[in-house]
């Protein structure tokens, strides 16, 4: 017998698979990259053109495009968003 699990709607997996403060933190980091990945794709053709806006490597802007969250902080996120002109509000809710 198979045991089938389902994320409930409006959950992030990472619930699912890391303990509430880890989950936090990576669905931050999930959230900042896409969003930066989002304005970079806009923007750039090339990622040495991204890389050179945001004063980093190209190997670092291919990482970025690849999803490689563990090499990201959430600090260097909301920085690297900040120098192509987008500003990070973060708000906080009591825990369910």
């Amino acid at each position: 017998m198979t045991v089938e699990h389902v994320t409930p709607v409006g959950k992030s997996v990472f619930y699912d698979l890391f303990p509430q403060a880890e989950a936090a933190n990576l669905l931050i980091r999930a959230q900042l990259m896409d969003e930066l990945n989002d304005i970079l794709q806009e923007r750039f053709t090339t990622q040495t053109e991204a890389a050179a806006v945001l004063n980093v490597s190209q190997s670092r802007i291919s990482d970025l495009y690849r999803g490689k969250i563990g090499l990201f902080t959430v600090d260097m996120l909301i920085n690297l968003l900040a120098r192509v002109g987008q500003v990070v509000e973060i708000h906080t809710r009591k825990a369910a």
